[in-house]
């Protein structure tokens, strides 16, 4: 009885801090354990705004520890229960029955281990010369300088940065946009139609490429995530009670894709992402 008191103000507890965090059945999408809405776990990463897999993994596992590891072995596995059955406990904790398998396997998974830290080689103590050979002829041996270093640029690795062609750009909307948590009908559509957005029109890019020649407002910062993959910010705008982002990425140099996308906190958890795309004709 103590126990199953106890799984009730754990799961008491996580319902709770869903105003605050994202909801669990949102971070196991992300996280690639299962997906119930019609987002795939990569799009649901870009709405979440985690840059990984093994990030939405860890926010996963992290939100996971609001409920007992026992508890989330009864529910998987239908081992270890005690003053409850398995359906019990999967009541519990706010998943689909599809999800409690995969979810053990991601949850049961090591962290990985932060990378090494590069050290500077240690410089080797002059040795001592070679005795030079008795009789013969000496022969001295270039040996190469500070003049013999090579200072050419390295060449462009494969599949790196895409430069994109300068012409007649077309920026489209796309379809309707794509809302989850607990959306207050109209509002977060009207802030989004207030975003700032690519203008369609002639268009010549700097080299190399800079995404801040997408959008050109001086309240939006933009980072650079991966090669070809930019996020922008709007600041100085909603406070923390909103935050307004896109997300590009430049497929081609003819043709960049994204996602403008909006979070509200106030007064419930909302995301509301708008795919777009930014087209040369």
């Amino acid at each position: 009885m103590m126990k199953a008191t106890r799984y009730l103000l754990a799961g008491a507890a996580a319902l709770c801090g869903a105003a605050s965090a994202q909801p669990l059945d949102q971070l196991a999408c992300a996280a690639g354990v299962h997906c119930s809405g019609a987002l795939p776990p990569d799009e649901a990463r870009v709405v979440l705004g985690f840059d990984s897999q093994h990030e939405a993994e860890r926010a996963f596992i992290d939100a996971s520890r609001d409920f007992p590891d026992d508890l989330w072995r009864c529910a998987a596995t239908g081992s270890g229960c005690t003053n409850m059955t398995q359906n019990e406990a999967r009541v519990m904790i706010p998943l689909p029955e599809e999800a409690f398998a995969p979810a053990e396997v991601v949850r049961g998974r090591q962290p990985l281990a932060p990378p090494a830290v590069a050290q500077a080689p240690v410089a080797k103590p002059a040795g001592t010369p070679p005795a030079k050979p008795r009789g013969g002829i000496e022969v001295e041996v270039n040996k190469p300088g500070p003049t013999e270093i090579d200072l050419r640029p390295p060449a462009p690795a494969p599949g790196g940065e895409i430069q994109p062609q300068d012409g007649h750009w077309t920026f489209t909307h796309g379809s309707r946009p794509r809302a989850s948590g607990q959306c207050l009908p109209g509002v977060a559509e009207a802030v989004s139609k207030q975003m700032p957005a690519p203008q369609s029109g002639p268009v010549t890019f700097a080299r190399p490429f800079n995404a801040s020649q997408i959008i050109r407002s001086p309240q939006v910062a933009w980072k650079r995530i991966a090669p070809n993959h930019w996020r922008g910010t709007l600041t100085g705008a909603g406070g923390s009670a909103m935050r307004m982002e896109w997300d590009v990425r430049v497929t081609s140099p003819t043709r960049m894709e994204g996602d403008s996308i909006v979070r509200v906190s106030v007064p419930s958890a909302c995301t509301l992402s708008t795919p777009f795309t930014f087209v040369r004709q």
